[in-house]
């Protein structure tokens, strides 16, 4: 007799453990591993905890080669460390925009195809910055 290997096996899907309900605060806590047991994630839908309306999906990464996607589109996630960094960056592009166009307006060394491009370019940092920042577009 021939078995038939499930994506569990395969290890094409992560399998779903439920943790055991001894306390509380394990309630809706769930483990997804891997072919080998190993836990990839640790998931718990729930309430927001901020008094907002709605709700949270909470994960916990086991693995530094993870990723996340919400409705098809991939997440980024950013620690302290990296938010500091974006906002240097963005500090950085703002004075970079500045000097351009103090330059494009003095010199007229810059085309308006260049300035119109730039401004382009711009609107699409700051909307990029906004949704960063957790804005919706």
């Amino acid at each position: 007799m021939m078995t038939t290997l499930t994506p569990y096996d395969t290890g094409e899907r992560l399998e779903p453990q439920p943790w055991s309900l001894e306390h509380p605060d394990r309630y809706g806590l769930v483990d997804l591993d891997d072919d080998e047991s190993r836990t990839v994630f640790t998931i718990v839908g729930k309430r927001r905890d901020d008094g907002a309306p709605g709700h949270l999906l909470s994960i916990e990464t086991h693995s530094d080669d993870s990723a996340v996607e919400i409705d098809g589109d991939r997440v980024l996630v950013l620690d302290e460390d990296a938010l500091a960094g974006l906002r240097a960056l963005v500090e950085l592009a703002q004075r970079g925009r500045d000097d351009f166009q103090h330059q494009a307006e003095t010199t007229r060394d810059y085309s308006e195809e260049d300035v119109r491009a730039a401004d382009d370019a711009w609107r699409l940092a700051e909307q990029t910055i906004r949704t960063i920042r957790g804005a919706r577009p």
